[in-house]
């Protein structure tokens, strides 16, 4: 009896052992694999928006917490409202969990809605997890003859937009389909940031799908000196901080439209969330999952989240796996209606925007990332530019440069397309 005790226990201790040292073989496979390695961050939007800063935030401090310790970068990779960065997630960038997509949440469903350019399975993609629980709005710049929620559903204003699939979209249609408005919309711009400088110059009277931590984090001003009208807030319940603002399911007259609403709506709860493609490795995908959930918890990276004004309320790799999977099993009935009334343009008229070429002279006052980013401040005012490698032309004193020439006081012509797309630098 003792014997057979002696060798349960013995085959006990060595099967814990045999775990613990599979465990770290994992473990260290993991490490070496990245040690020395650079982890791409896709993003689905083009920066100075809300997705960008989450995005840019999270890789940086996220790197700390991967096995092998990887340099990591973030790049934009927008188009189709997100579809093309999920495209390119799950067919086209490495498998091997050195590309992580940030997901434009309301792309992930275009499958369902039967748009032939989405090619991903968003049931099947490993994801991360989510930043941040989302309450989006539509509003209106202070310039603009609109001004109160009743204006949004009785006027005809114009209202910028992203492209198929993307929430800024999405919901313009929602207001349009569900609650009977009559908005233009003006689609087309690359992100966020362009929106907003269009609604500046006048050519559009707002936006919808603006997330309230972008508008935080990214306008925190505009908020204090009353710059934007808030009109229509979309979210399964009301924000605690927006009670006055009408939320869109108080407004729609039956459940069907309830129903409906809730398919878009789903994807507030994990509204920045973060993927890798389904062919990535097990223990890399649980490694980075991993580092992502003790990234989000992470007091310096909470402490710096506070600081660039992004709420922070995490939603666990597995919980959006789990939302994803649901919206995916829906009847067909029901993902037929909410695609009609959220994507459907029979009823609005849709405008491509025109993206304005404008030229500024001004000096550089900061130079981050070799010359990828550029701010500079002149007479007219000032701003950030994304500085391409192939795209932007640039010239110090009459002779063609590169990125890493451009330094801190330069005075320069700067040609952009839209808000921060620098087409052309010529310093002096």
């Amino acid at each position: 009896m003792r014997y057979r005790m002696l060798r349960t226990l013995a085959c006990s201790a060595a099967v814990t052992a045999l775990v613990v040292g599979m465990t770290g073989t994992a473990t260290a496979d993991v490490a070496s694999f990245y040690k020395g390695k650079i982890i791409t961050m896709y993003i689905s939007y083009s920066a100075g928006g809300g997705y960008d800063a989450y995005a840019r935030l999270i890789m940086r401090h996220m790197v700390r917490h991967i096995p092998g310790n990887p340099k990591g970068v973030a790049k934009q990779y927008t188009g189709a409202g997100g579809v093309r960065n999920l495209n390119a997630i799950y067919n086209i960038f490495p498998q091997n969990g050195t590309a992580i997509g940030q997901i434009g949440r309301s792309a992930i469903a275009q499958p369902l809605w039967g748009n032939k350019g989405a090619k991903f399975d968003g049931s099947k993609l490993k994801w991360l997890g989510s930043a941040n629980t989302e309450y989006s709005l539509c509003v209106f710049w202070h310039g603009s003859k609109y001004k109160t929620t009743e204006d949004l559903l009785t006027g005809k204003p114009a209202m910028g937009g992203v492209g198929i699939g993307s929430s800024i979209d999405v919901f313009t249609l929602l207001a349009n389909n569900l609650l009977g408005a009559n908005i233009k919309l003006i689609t087309g711009y690359p992100g966020g940031a362009d929106i907003n400088l269009a609604m500046q110059r006048k050519e559009l009277d707002g936006r919808c799908g603006w997330s309230w931590s972008s508008i935080l984090s990214t306008a925190p001003t505009w908020l204090r000196d009353d710059k934007i009208n808030m009109t229509l807030q979309y979210g399964l319940k009301k924000h605690p901080d927006l009670q006055q603002i009408p939320l869109i399911t108080d407004l729609v007259k039956n459940d069907r439209d309830r129903q409906a609403l809730k398919v878009h709506l789903a994807p507030q709860v994990y509204g920045r969330p973060f993927a890798v493609g389904p062919k990535v490795p097990n223990d890399r995908y649980k490694a980075l999952r991993t580092a992502f959930w003790k990234t989000l918890h992470d007091p310096v990276f909470l402490a710096d989240a506070k600081k660039r004004r992004l709420p922070i309320t995490p939603t666990s790799g597995e919980d959006v796996a789990k939302l994803v999977k649901e919206i995916y099993a829906l009847p067909k009935d029901v993902l037929a209606y909410a695609d009609k009334v959220g994507n459907s343009r029979d009823t609005t008229t849709v405008v491509k925007a025109v993206i304005p070429v404008n030229t500024y002279e001004g000096s550089i006052t900061k130079v981050k990332r070799a010359g990828r980013r550029v701010s500079w401040k002149g007479v007219g005012g000032g701003g950030k530019l994304r500085v391409s490698g192939k795209k932007t032309k640039i010239f110090i004193a009459g002779k063609k440069g590169k990125r890493k020439s451009l330094k801190v006081g330069m005075n320069c012509a700067f040609t952009v397309r839209g808000a921060q797309s620098a087409l052309k630098i010529d310093c002096k």
